[in-house]
């Protein structure tokens, strides 16, 4: 998603940055309401398909139709391409139903165009929607609903805010101002297209610690860190290049974005008994996976050393903890990293360790009929029938959502928009991966990066301009769609998805 997102938080009632004086009651926005609430009349068979009085010309609002939910209509392309243009919508393939996404779509224009709010097209919508006179959908002052709750979430994230009460008052517009100014933004207190980029991304300047500051409450969370595993050498009161890729990882590893600042959020997790140890996993690289790989070769378990750890380090892990009477989860711990360094860490003896083409799982060895890798750690499947464990519970979790309702912004459990949809899943799959919008992922160094549509595999992430979604294999994808206002399996060999494809990503 290359807009909005949702930060999904238990918010603590302590040490805020910012005293809040925005309204505290609960308040209702379109996207607050339930189903029954929101559509008095679920679309049927006969109203989705009434033609107007025209017989087969499209409908025209101009000329007294209105486009509502349900309606199906070549009319309703034009609508969803110039609220995708104008940001009120996620990029999308064409669609001529109008659905739920539209609708919500069509209130927040109404709402920031100051129209009344009915998610309905009649004629002073659609004229203003098609005239250079339509406001782009941006949050300011005065606003309020879901998406003013999400963004506040995130500012809390950051520490710019004390708490969120989903109306957009004078200190959320402080608290905005501030971070735009901190983060080198035009400071006019709306948030935009731009202004969501940065805030949703690891580049976000919060209110917190700064490489060189040096405190005593530094050295508390240093410490901590220490205790976690994040750091190795031991703690000092300074907030330096160790501290920032060690908070870095404790951020990855409890899924929230890896900006290396130790905003509120960060701080409360770190200092709690949920806090998850430092543990190297699939979808790590670096240094330490090296370090790793090298001896899980020296003893037999892995057969090349790729400084990624793929299901291949995954699977070599197993062995090596079954072997050595540890608790068997495949990921690289404070017990498995001793044991591993140890003088007495039993070598493999059950044959060939695991190849580079991920053709084993658990204790099961390969011998020979090894191909070479084909990514960044040589932890793939080569594509003959055989697909990991971890692929193939990634596609069971995210074939659970199927049919969630779209909402833009959501991210889990039950309703989703695309890039929240594929956070979701990954961190329930237990792949630790901070949430990233669809141009986050683009971006992204961490996996191997697929630049053909013909080389994508079963499991892997597939962005597009605007869009992000799930490869199924044999041409699928799993995505949550604005255009059909859910969670669904479509075809990715249209016309439309080959011409906006950007790249894909391995995950296993």
């Amino acid at each position: 998603m290359a807009l909005t997102a949702a930060i999904v938080l238990t918010l603590p009632h302590s040490n805020p940055k910012i005293n809040v004086t925005d309204k505290p009651e609960k308040t209702v926005s379109v996207s607050d309401q339930t189903p029954q609430q929101k559509y008095s009349k679920p679309a049927t068979e006969s109203n989705a398909l009434t033609k107007t009085s025209r017989g087969i010309t499209p409908m025209n609002p101009l000329q007294g139709d209105v486009i509502k939910l349900g309606v199906k209509d070549s009319t309703v392309t034009v609508i969803q391409k110039k609220l995708m243009d104008l940001d009120y919508l996620e990029i999308d393939e064409p669609t001529e139903e109008f659905g739920e996404s539209l609708k919500l779509a069509t209130e927040l224009f109404q709402r920031k165009n100051k129209l009344p709010i009915t998610g309905e097209v009649d004629a002073k919508t659609y004229q203003l929607l098609l005239s250079d006179d339509a406001k782009a959908y941006t949050v300011s002052l005065g606003a309020e609903g879901t998406d003013v709750q999400q963004l506040q979430e995130r500012l809390y994230e950051l520490g710019y805010m004390g708490k969120a009460t989903g109306y957009f008052g004078t200190d959320t517009d402080i608290a905005v101002k501030d971070f735009q100014k901190r983060n080198g933004l035009f400071d006019d207190g709306n948030v935009g297209k731009q202004t969501r980029e940065v805030l949703y991304s690891a580049k976000a300047v919060p209110m917190s610690f700064y490489l060189g500051d040096e405190n005593k409450e530094i050295l508390q969370y240093k410490q901590r860190l220490y205790e976690l595993g994040y750091l190795t050498a031991k703690p000092s009161g300074k907030y330096d290049n160790d501290t920032v890729q060690a908070v870095k990882r404790f951020q990855e590893n409890n899924g929230l974005i890896a900006d290396g600042f130790i905003g509120p959020v960060t701080k409360d997790l770190l200092m709690s008994s949920d806090a998850t140890e430092n543990a190297l996993d699939i979808g790590d690289s670096g240094d330490d996976v090296t370090k790793v790989q090298t001896y899980l070769k020296k003893l037999g378990y892995l057969k090349s050393v790729t400084g990624y750890f793929g299901s291949d380090t995954h699977n070599a892990v197993l062995k090596f903890q079954s072997k050595n009477g540890l608790g068997k989860d495949g990921k690289i711990g404070s017990q498995t990293i001793a044991k591993l360094l140890s003088p007495d860490a039993k070598k493999w003896t059950g044959g060939t360790g695991s190849s580079s083409n991920g053709n084993n799982s658990g204790g099961s060895n390969n011998s020979g009929n090894s191909s070479q890798n084909n990514n960044s750690g040589g932890d793939d499947d080569n594509g003959g029938g055989y697909v990991s464990p971890s692929v193939e519970q990634l596609i069971s979790v995210a074939k659970s959502k199927l049919g969630s309702r779209y909402i833009y912004g959501a991210k889990g459990p039950n309703s989703f928009d695309c890039s929240g949809f594929v956070y979701w899943v990954l961190k329930n799959s237990g792949v630790r991966q901070g949430y990233m919008t669809s141009g986050g992922w683009a971006g992204n160094g961490r996996y191997k990066r697929i630049s053909s549509m013909s080389s994508i595999k079963r499991g892997d992430i597939i962005t597009y301009n605007g869009h992000v979604g799930i490869a199924l294999g044999g041409n699928q994808m799993i995505d949550a769609s604005s255009s059909q206002g859910k969670v669904r399996i479509t075809n990715i060999t249209s016309s439309y998805w080959t011409r906006n494809f950007v790249c894909a990503f391995r995950i296993f």
